[in-house]
């Protein structure tokens, strides 16, 4: 491996056909991120964000568009991973936003700002209570030291292949899996030895698994804590059957139920849980809450919530300089209101053109090509019918070479399948990216006309 003067080693050379052919696309994003790794191991702080062997680089975004370092305007289907509901600079958002400033902020006291989103977020999600955090994966981890408090348990559950933030007790079997969907194996290195002994792993849609897992550790679990679909995991809906089940079993057992819907709530226009009809006892929030700005918010039951209250006595400390930073209290209700039921619907729709669309393909195509979604979040997948669980999803063959391929026509989409839509999001984007996928899909999975002297012309800026 070569390495500059200085220590850091710069990105090494593509080794595939289809990686050489990106790297000829994308010389000034190859530039960028040789630089990036001279002061970044491995050239971001955001792991999620590595490409083989580099990443596109972002220069400017507007609406559901972003411009390249290279030069070429692509539609947005990532969405910062479907962090912008309401897409790149939102007026409203940045109108709100320069008010704020002009107040200056954050104060080091408590301002108007929290108590105007926090009713918001209680009438619109049915929760009595909420606190703010600076990210999803703190609102997690509160949420669960809140249940641990609240019940004097200490162990959790989780599903298999949910994601439900960076902290090491719930960083277990994510995307790395053992013989059994029961085997916790931790995601990373330098994880605590003792995390395995707190955590109890599930199946997910699989509720007679999930029950005689959990059932062993009733008496010493605090509480559950899973998605309404798989969001990280590969887009899978939750069976109603499995989580309405699920439900049952912790009311049954005195084991609270916790909903991560950071990223999932903005599929509907009340969460994803009212679709459902499960009334969790505790509600993570964050991601499209921020309007582009670090957010998290826990949420729930008044007799939950308590154990956060400083009047009382033996109370969960809660800190956090920047929770409920006034600026990013101001984007959040501007966001809900622009996703309003009908803005939350059209978005959906097009969620569901774009899964619709590619199943058409597939079957047109008769190539292993397939989709899931629920309602504005997806995922593209490399099989013949959508997986049901994580373990099957990550059975399936990586589809970072369509990434790639997308992008050449002037599509962006997670290198892992990913595809969200937005408020800015149109029909005729979503046109574009089937025929885009028409077009790419098979290169990508036959892996044929990827020669060094079949680049083609390079994606040009002129895209409205």
């Amino acid at each position: 491996m070569g390495s500059e003067q200085g220590g850091s080693p710069i990105s090494p050379a593509p080794r595939s056909l289809s990686e050489r052919r990106y790297a000829a696309l994308w010389p000034r994003a190859r530039e960028s991120f040789e630089r990036a790794t001279r002061v970044m191991p491995g050239g971001n702080t955001r792991t999620q964000l590595y490409v083989a062997p580099f990443p596109v680089y972002g220069a400017t975004a507007q609406g559901s568009q972003i411009e390249l370092v290279d030069g070429a305007v692509v539609d947005d289907f990532l969405l910062n991973y479907t962090a912008s509901a309401v897409g790149h600079g939102h007026p409203k958002v940045g109108e709100a936003i320069d008010e704020a400033l002009s107040l200056g902020s954050p104060f080091g006291v408590p301002s108007d700002s929290e108590i105007a989103l926090a009713l918001q977020i209680t009438e619109r999600f049915g929760v009595d209570r909420v606190r703010f955090t600076s990210s999803g994966s703190e609102a997690t981890w509160q949420a669960i030291r809140g249940a641990r408090a609240f019940t004097g348990k200490s162990r959790i559950a989780k599903a298999e292949g949910g994601y439900h933030g960076g902290f090491d007790l719930v960083d277990v079997s994510v995307t790395k899996f053992g013989e059994s969907s029961c085997l916790g194996i931790p995601e990373s290195p330098g994880m605590g030895d003792d995390i395995l002994k707190s955590v109890t792993v599930f199946p997910y849609n699989d509720l007679d698994g999930a029950l005689e897992r959990l059932q062993p550790h009733a008496d010493d679990l605090a509480a559950i804590i899973i998605e309404v679909f798989l969001n990280s995991g590969g887009s899978i809906p939750g069976d109603p059957d499995y989580l309405r089940g699920l439900q049952s079993w912790c009311v049954d057992n005195d084991v609270l139920l916790i909903v991560d819907e950071v990223a999932t709530w903005r599929t509907s226009f009340a969460g994803a849980v009212s679709d459902y009809g499960i009334s969790p006892d505790l509600l993570c929030l964050g991601k499209a809450l921020g309007g582009g700005f670090a957010i998290g918010a826990f949420s729930g039951r008044e007799e939950v919530m308590a154990v956060f209250d400083p009047r009382q006595a033996g109370f969960v400390r809660h800190a956090g300089t920047f929770n409920a930073h006034p600026v990013t209290m101001v984007a959040g209700r501007t966001v809900l209101e622009i996703l309003d039921p009908a803005t939350v619907q059209k978005m959906s729709q097009l969620g569901d053109r774009i899964t619709e669309g590619i199943v058409k393909i597939g079957n047109e195509l008769d190539l292993p090509l397939t989709a899931s979604n629920y309602g504005s979040i997806g995922r593209i997948h490399f099989g013949r019918r959508p997986p049901r669980n994580a373990r099957e999803a990550s059975d399936l063959p990586s589809r970072v070479d369509l990434h790639r391929l997308l992008l050449e026509r002037n599509i962006l989409i997670g290198p892992e399948g990913r595809f969200s839509t937005c408020s800015e999001t149109t029909g005729e984007q979503v046109d574009r990216l089937l025929e885009a996928v028409s077009e790419m899909a098979p290169i990508a999975l036959l892996g044929m006309g990827l020669s060094d002297t079949a680049v083609g012309a390079h994606p040009t800026k002129e895209r409205s």
